[in-house]
């Protein structure tokens, strides 16, 4: 825990590294408490997809950053040159670590990246889409139905961390959290099914803040009056929610 502030507020951080520390710094430079609690991990996955479908392919899409830290060296010299979509701009900005030169960001949600797609591409044009192997918003989906034909490569996936009860125990022992920040469903999920009805009432004075509505609908029905929806699917409309629902010391 990193403390930024006498009697600031606790947040707890549920998302997965190396994410986590990058809302632990936001948090910190906004005037709460915070603790690194991930509930899952991510993983690579070997993506099987046929090498003619990336030989064939005009462009990337990619909705999480994940994407391109765990993109494979030979899928990634095989894709290096062809323009990327990015659904936000921290997926732009992991493509560019990892090499790619021609990355465009659509600054919101899955149909919005649709909507640039079709703007920049010509109908019919192929596309590759970097993925997890749980994926949200229909993405291949949606751009088959706007004229694009593609598949998919999923290069990671997620897992619920291990130990998942002895952890929430060990942190509620030091302190109660005035607000759980999730970023995901899995998360949302994980920490659902360890929270037994005994243990519920500790977080009785607990704010939850979830990145989307399909986020919050993992959480249990007993903590819906107390859940926080944020505005749009991304980590800054995430933080307004939590300063409009629990303020900081700095705010």
């Amino acid at each position: 825990m990193v403390v930024s502030g006498s009697g600031a507020p606790l947040v707890w951080i549920t998302r997965p590294q190396p994410g986590a520390d990058k809302t632990a710094a936001a948090l910190a430079d906004a005037g709460y408490n915070f603790l690194v609690l991930p509930l899952t991990e991510i993983v690579a996955f070997d993506p099987e997809i046929d090498p003619g479908d990336i030989e064939r392919a005009d462009f990337v899409v990619a909705t999480s950053a994940n994407a391109f830290r765990f993109l494979p060296e030979p899928l990634l010299a095989a894709l290096a040159d062809k323009p990327v979509y990015a659904v936000g701009d921290a997926t732009r900005a992991e493509a560019l670590a990892r090499g790619f030169v021609h990355v465009r960001s659509a600054d919101g949600a899955v149909d919005d990246l649709v909507s640039l797609v079709s703007r920049a591409e010509p109908v019919s044009a192929r596309f590759v889409y970097l993925c997890g192997k749980v994926r949200t918003g229909d993405l291949e989906h949606k751009l088959v139905g706007s004229g694009f034909e593609g598949g998919l490569a999923i290069v990671y996936s997620s897992k619920i961390v291990s130990r998942m009860t002895y952890l929430l125990t060990d942190a509620l022992s030091h302190r109660r959290p005035d607000a759980i920040l999730f970023h995901s469903a899995l998360s949302a999920r994980a920490f659902a099914d360890a929270v037994s009805t005994k243990t519920e009432d500790l977080f009785e004075n607990t704010r939850f803040i979830a990145i989307s509505a399909r986020v919050a609908d993992a959480l249990p029905d007993t903590f819906r009056p107390r859940v926080m929806v944020a505005t749009a699917p991304n980590e800054h409309a995430l933080l307004e929610a939590l300063r409009a629902t629990v303020p900081s010391s700095g705010a």
